[in-house]
């Protein structure tokens, strides 16, 4: 007997895997984006005609992408488990895409979400609670804090500030560095389990697990690759393919109820 409840429930289903699959085509550049998948598990006995019921999992798959080098020096990468710790005035998010930038002051996510690390001592020790990583650049003098002619990372996360003298004696430049913040990282015992809250921003739920923060180097965490990206971990081909199955799925249902509904009516005219 042909059951209705099913078939809209499969064509639907083929439609919700489609705009994932479509999803992830439109992020294949997009740095630092995960691909994200669909599952339905049947639970028998809960439709009419003891079809199975379809119940919708998503997923999300945190394969490294590749890391790509820049010229930009607050373009940074995780190669690692690891996820930058971001805030957005209310709440801490997680995220693979490096793409920051100064703002007001503040070293910002592309969604303007401010990257959150530890201030270090002299030594380059962290000397305090994790906080929005902030350097501003003086307008008169053009120095960054007020002292620093240039800044970088390394491969610990840590950002410098940098100063250039001459050497009385000797006439040559000597650039000196201060350690200033180290970027935070946060891993999960359960990644998958992050529910999005932008294309490339995550938030931590009871299947993520709660956040152990840290810094690069510590367990899984990974290093920070400086002037870097992670790029997107979507397998084009792949992808492509997928949506080519699952339109035809969609198709074939989409038919089967067109003409099962088709007979419908007819049986109904002729009883008529």
């Amino acid at each position: 007997m042909f059951d209705y409840n099913y078939q809209v429930n499969s064509i639907a289903n083929n439609q919700q895997v489609l705009n994932t699959q479509f999803t992830n085509l439109q992020n294949q550049f997009t740095p630092g984006y995960k691909a994200q998948t669909v599952q339905f598990t049947d639970v028998m006995g809960q439709t009419m005609g003891g079809k199975a019921a379809k119940v919708q999992s998503q997923g999300i798959i945190f394969t490294q992408g590749a890391i790509a080098q820049t010229q930009n020096p607050t373009d940074l990468a995780v190669n690692g488990n690891g996820f930058f710790t971001v805030y957005d005035g209310r709440r801490i998010h997680y995220s693979r895409d490096g793409r920051f930038r100064w703002n007001n002051g503040a070293l910002t996510h592309p969604t303007g979400m401010q990257l959150m690390g530890f201030p270090l001592d002299s030594q380059g020790n962290i000397a305090g609670k994790m906080g929005p990583v902030q350097m501003s650049m003086d307008a008169n003098s053009a120095l960054f804090a007020g002292r620093y002619m240039n800044y970088r990372f390394d491969e610990s996360g840590k950002l410098y500030g940098e100063s250039t003298v001459i050497d009385p004696l000797t006439k040559q430049a000597v650039t000196t560095t201060t350690p200033l913040y180290q970027v935070a990282l946060s891993a999960f015992a359960n990644p998958s389990g992050l529910q999005m809250t932008s294309n490339t921003t995550y938030s931590a739920s009871p299947s993520s697990g709660q956040a152990v923060v840290g810094v690069a180097g510590q367990g899984a965490l990974g290093q920070v690759v400086a002037q870097s990206l992670e790029m997107s971990n979507v397998d084009f081909a792949q992808q492509a393919a997928a949506v080519g199955m699952t339109r035809q799925n969609y198709e074939a249902n989409f038919a089967a109820f067109k003409s099962m509904n088709s007979l419908t009516e007819n049986a109904i005219n002729l009883v008529r």
